[in-house]
């Protein structure tokens, strides 16, 4: 019986996380046999899947440029979309006509991205299209072309209630069902995390009130992974996570640091891994709201996969593009802030330099400490 009993411990703690030195050590080697560069990372990944959701955190400049890098082994490997949360749907048709264009028509984007909402005017996330533009130009003309496929729905809150009778998760699941199942391709879904998750079912939670009231299985990719099970991936960006304490609150860091830790001790080489059904999936959290609703949380109930790129001190944000704020996407911006409930005299004072630097944001606003 007692060898009974030393050997049930044995398993027990194989299993039970790197939360410790040795099982940090443990998690170490691991990753040192099996990580991946990210790029061959999520290339791998639609070996086996078709529709592999890349979640970020929303601005961080390395992920955006991280993206574009993939274009060309995208495509290589027989992947030519990338649905793309970030513009609207509704000028589909003119981005298609932008991209297989023989000239760049930097205006042309510009100027048909969002129709309400135009907030989101950042360099690299516009460049990502001129770079899809760029790759297709190194095509012949019997190839097919690589496609971005917008995922965004004009957000206008001139209405009342803009959501009423709508859900932007289900509008984004609606999108890659027409535009990417049905046409029996596959994608590479780059989107902020929360509409990323797939078996992971998100908290709807009141920090006020200290209440749970459920477990969401209604993001885009709880949508899609409900119908199409065994073609779904969700990979998570490297970036902090939510604290327990609220969403305002300052952020911390990913399965309570022990990632970072494992990072610095492998001199933060870029890598690509899996937490499904592997030692880092077992890393677990509790001070994290994405614990709330669950027992022993830990990376792999979060997402499939993580792809780490730097630390925290080397983040920098997107930039804003100057040439975005002219006096046609000025003039939209002063109609979206004054839906916004801005006052007229906020709104005359609205220039191409001050819209700049409304939109123009610091990773320390986010990270705070964490970037120490």
């Amino acid at each position: 019986m007692r060898t009974i009993f030393y050997l049930m411990l044995l398993v027990l703690f194989s299993f039970s996380g790197c939360s410790s030195k040795s099982e940090i050590e443990t998690c170490y080697e691991y990753l040192k046999k099996h990580g991946q560069s990210p790029k061959e990372y999520v290339i791998s990944k639609f070996e086996q899947y078709d529709y592999v959701f890349l979640g970020e955190y929303h601005r961080n400049k390395q992920d955006v440029d991280f993206v574009i890098s993939l274009i060309p082994d995208l495509y290589e490997n027989g992947i030519r979309n990338i649905a793309y949360e970030f513009y609207e749907y509704e000028f589909q048709p003119i981005i298609d006509s932008l991209l297989t264009a023989k000239e760049w028509n930097e205006k042309m984007l510009y100027h048909n991205i969002n129709k309400t909402n135009v907030t989101w005017g950042y360099f690299e996330y516009l460049d990502l299209v001129k770079k899809v533009w760029e790759f297709n130009q190194t095509l012949n003309p019997d190839q097919d072309k690589f496609r971005l496929v917008m995922l965004g729905y004009d957000y206008n809150p001139c209405k009342n209630n803009p959501f009423e009778d709508f859900d932007p998760d289900e509008f984004m699941a609606d999108v890659i069902e027409k535009e990417i199942i049905l046409k029996d391709e596959k994608a590479l879904i780059y989107c902020g995390i929360h509409h990323a998750f797939t078996k992971y079912k998100q908290p709807v939670y009141d920090f006020e009130k200290d209440t749970l009231y459920r477990l969401n299985n209604e993001r885009t990719g709880n949508i899609i992974h409900s119908k199409f099970p065994e073609k779904t991936f969700t990979i998570k960006l490297h970036s902090p996570w939510i604290s327990d304490k609220g969403w305002d609150e300052q952020c911390v860091k990913p399965v309570n640091g022990v990632i970072d830790s494992i990072m610095s001790k492998l001199n933060n080489i870029p890598m690509g891994f899996d937490t499904k059904n592997t030692v880092m999936g077992s890393l677990k959290a509790t001070d994290t709201y994405y614990a709330f609703g669950y027992e022993n949380f830990k990376l792999a109930d979060f997402c499939d996969g993580y792809i780490f790129l730097l630390p925290y001190k080397e983040v920098k944000f997107v930039s804003v593009e100057p040439n975005f704020y002219d006096d046609y996407n000025l003039n939209k911006l002063k109609e979206f802030m004054k839906c916004r409930g801005w006052q007229d005299e906020q709104i005359q004072m609205i220039t191409k330099e001050t819209a700049i630097e409304m939109l123009t944001e610091s990773p320390e606003i986010h990270y705070g400490d964490l970037m120490k």
